[in-house]
């Protein structure tokens, strides 16, 4: 009996062995099967080197997490990009520009860099401030809020910006070469680049297709179309400065609503009469007229305005037309032509002087250049160099004087103190007595001590003034002086924008 219960234990025992080894060898086989499909799918993976952090940013956050059971990856997301004059960026008219990628690693996908410079709230510097601040605020009895900080953590405040476009929808990406893209229309690229300050730096068509550069404040943009396939447009950010050594505040200020009506030649004032502009024309001498509601008559960038949500039939037009005919009261102004070896002459009417006047007065303010309409450039500058020339000295030695007496308001904006006190006043007087160029850094500068000079000034009393409007005798150069004459210094270095680039297009495009 006991012989027979031993024999059972043991046969039992065995069972139970093979039982467990048959198990092991099979979630052994099975577990090697899962490994050799995982490294396949890996290699069948058309976004396999492009789930890093290197490649997608802060995305890279915002992706779905594989499962460890599954085989298949989860598809790779991107954001939808979508912006116009009448929704602005991804639904934020004022949008907050760094000039470098906040985060790190920044990504190489241009649209996650392009969310890594574009953010919905304004930065707040985290660079030290000097006791000279609040002993100078003490002592003129003006106790601003404070827009520099200085906390020992500033992590925190990094974790919580990658977060900040989470709530955009997302499309699946597209593999595009060795690029993983978003698609987006033509229209919200070109409201991307006049909100970088961008300016043509090479065009070329050929047979081959159609590639062009555009350099601009933020970045470098790249657009190639070669004939048969698909538009792809990518964005560098600069190379050439480092949020290390900046001595600007972090970041500024976009109105997407004025930089696109900017570029389509259209000035809306605040009473609710809207100005466009005729574009640059040959050589000869044009009479300029003023059409109620006529924009919907212009030849290029209604076309423009209309694809970027305007509406064209709300706005009047000052148009050219060639003729020989002068008269005593007419203003002659001399403006570029489409050749430029030969002169074009405008002559303005007193209605249409009077139209050019408002517009000037009611030109939108703006911390940074324009990316402009040039014949709406055209005639302004025309219209206002000789106020211009006679108080450019007097602005440029205020605006330096502003500097010496009141460096910690503009310390306070988030400028650096060094620089405040030893550069930024000469830096000031130098831009605005040239006259022109095409510097967004010194255009910040300019307008930024403008702000600090008129402190508390809302956004409204900076959009439009009274002063162009008042005769020659009466203009001076007082608080409304300064404000109108630093934005016709804003449109003296701003960069001429070919408005109807959009021909060179498709509708769609990938970003990369």
């Amino acid at each position: 009996m006991e012989l027979s219960a031993i024999r059972f234990l043991r046969m039992e025992t065995s069972a139970d062995v093979a039982t467990w080894l048959s198990f092991v060898v099979t979630a052994v086989g099975l577990g090697g099967l899962l490994s050799q499909a995982s490294a396949i799918n890996e290699k069948l993976d058309p976004f396999h080197s492009h789930r890093t952090p290197a490649y997608l940013g802060f995305w890279y956050g915002h992706q779905e997490k594989a499962s460890w059971w599954t085989v298949r990856k989860p598809p790779l997301y991107g954001p939808v990009l979508v912006a116009n004059l009448e929704t602005g960026f991804c639904g934020r008219q004022t949008i907050h520009l760094t000039r470098l990628p906040l985060f790190t690693p920044p990504g190489k996908a241009g649209w996650a860099l392009i969310l890594a410079i574009f953010h919905p709230e304004k930065l707040l510097s985290l660079r030290s401030t000097s006791l000279q601040i609040d002993e100078a605020e003490k002592a003129t009895g003006r106790i601003h809020e404070k827009s520099v900080i200085t906390t020992e953590d500033n992590t925190h405040e990094t974790r919580d910006r990658r977060t900040q476009w989470k709530s955009l929808e997302r499309m699946p990406l597209s593999r595009y070469q060795a690029h993983a893209c978003v698609s987006i229309s033509r229209t919200t690229l070109i409201t991307m680049l006049v909100l970088t300050n961008a300016r043509a730096a090479f065009s070329y068509s050929d047979a081959s297709g159609f590639r062009a550069g555009y350099a601009s404040y933020n970045g470098q943009w790249y657009i190639t179309w070669p004939i048969g396939q698909d538009a792809v447009v990518q964005f560098s950010p600069h190379d050439s400065h480092k949020k290390s050594t900046d001595v600007y505040p972090p970041s500024f200020t976009q109105r997407t609503n004025r930089c696109t009506q900017m570029v389509a030649g259209v000035i809306a004032a605040p009473s609710g009469v809207q100005f466009a502009f005729c574009g640059r024309k040959p050589p000869g001498t044009y009479v300029l007229e003023y059409a109620v509601k006529g924009f919907p008559g212009a030849h290029g960038s209604r076309h423009l305005y209309n694809m970027l949500g305007g509406k064209v039939y709300e706005v009047d037009y000052i148009f050219a037309r060639e003729s020989n005919q002068r008269s005593g009261d007419w203003l002659e102004l001399k403006v570029p032509s489409t050749d430029p070896l030969k002169e074009t002459f405008f002559l303005a009417p007193e209605r249409e002087q009077e139209a050019i006047a408002q517009a000037l007065d009611c030109l939108p303010w703006n911390h940074l250049s324009w990316s402009i309409h040039r014949g709406m450039r055209d005639i302004l500058l025309a219209y206002s160099r000789p106020t211009m020339d006679r108080f450019r000295s007097q602005l440029a030695d205020l605006l330096k004087r502003t500097v010496s007496s009141s460096p910690h308001l503009l310390e306070r904006k988030g400028w650096e103190g060094n620089f405040v006190r030893n550069s930024m006043g000469e830096m000031a007087a130098s831009a605005v007595l040239l006259g022109k160029g095409n510097s967004g850094d010194l255009v910040r500068v300019v307008t930024d001590i403008t702000l600090a000079l008129v402190d508390g000034w809302s956004m409204d009393q900076l959009d439009e003034v009274h002063f162009w409007r008042l005769p020659d005798e009466d203009k001076e150069l007082n608080l409304v002086g300064v404000v109108a004459l630093t934005k016709m210094f804003i449109v003296e270095w701003s960069n001429e924008f070919d408005y109807q680039m959009y021909h060179d297009l498709p509708v769609n495009l990938k970003f990369a």
